[in-house]
């Protein structure tokens, strides 16, 4: 009960009518209940509807890529969006309130179980991403397979997946998104500056280096570093700013990285909104230490 159940099964076990329309119960999707006060999480959402879908079912894409740990964007896990249910060729696509369904070519190592559902393999769900998410939030989903500390799967893995992709259309896009993967990416946002970086014409940077002073002395570790140019990028999350503490202690730690010679360039989240003015930021602060590249603007 904690976690819901279907509608036909507590039928067939004698549970009556009036029981199922009672107001302590709530209905996330036909045929099927839970409890008024359960918390549904994307996890539990996929649970439920799980109790209603064919045992050959799966799910894929933007859903499968969050139930791994993948980011995605909150669009893609908000509890109005419809959860990403597919099947493999040639069954008929799955069609029910909640779900959208797709039919898709699939080989026997595509699919895997998480947390007791079907769901597309690491590999398989980054390349399924290729349509819904702009190259640098590809990017920083491929990086969060591949980081150093805990690497789900190898680059090798994921560039073995594309070759074998079924979708032609987006194999390109996947191709260019390998080609800009990084195993030491930190964040999300981290990663998509860097991709905003290196498409735009700029020199590309070095990923968390550790800076010392001339003791030998660690300082920090920083996001993008440029080395020939002693110039910094760093990207701040809301809680550098929200946070006191944390805004103290960047201060200090920026005066000790400026302290070695280097200049750096804070970047927010409102920046990566606005790319043609970052760029245009970017470029500046780059010039004022001494490169005489050009950026683009048309990536």
């Amino acid at each position: 009960m904690a976690k819901g159940f279907s509608v036909p099964i507590a039928q067939s076990a004698g549970v009556p009518k009036h029981r199922l329309q009672a107001r302590d119960l709530v209905r996330p999707y036909w045929g099927l209940r839970a409890p008024v006060d359960a918390h549904l999480s994307l996890l539990r959402r996929c649970q439920l509807l799980g109790l209603a879908l064919p045992d050959h079912a799966f799910f894929s894409g933007a859903t499968a890529a969050a139930l791994l740990g993948l980011p995605v964007p909150l669009r893609f896990i908000e509890p109005s969006a419809l959860l990403e249910v597919a099947v493999p060729h040639p069954a008929r696509a799955i069609r029910r309130g909640g779900a959208r369904g797709r039919r898709l070519q699939m080989r026997a190592t595509d699919v895997t179980a998480r947390h007791g559902i079907r769901l597309t393999s690491p590999t398989r769900t980054w390349c399924d991403l290729a349509p819904a998410l702009s190259l640098a939030e590809l990017v920083a989903a491929g990086d969060y397979l591949i980081f150093h500390k805990h690497p789900i799967v190898t680059s090798g893995e994921l560039a073995a997946a594309v070759a074998a992709h079924p979708g032609r259309r987006w194999r390109s896009k996947l191709r260019r998104a390998l080609g800009l993967l990084n195993d030491h990416s930190e964040s999300p946002r981290e990663s998509i500056l860097r991709v905003i970086v290196v498409t735009h014409g700029f020199p590309a940077p070095r990923a968390n280096v550790e800076l010392y002073d001339e003791n030998g002395r660690f300082v920090a570790r920083v996001d993008l570093l440029f080395e020939d140019y002693r110039e910094v990028f760093e990207y701040q999350g809301d809680h550098h700013r929200t946070d006191i503490q944390q805004w103290r202690r960047d201060l200090s730690r920026k005066a000790e990285i400026e302290s070695l010679d280097y200049h750096v360039t804070e970047v927010s989240a409102d920046d990566l909104v606005d790319v043609p003015s970052l760029v245009r930021r970017l470029e500046r602060n780059l010039r004022r230490r001494g490169w005489t590249g050009h950026a683009t603007y048309d990536p």
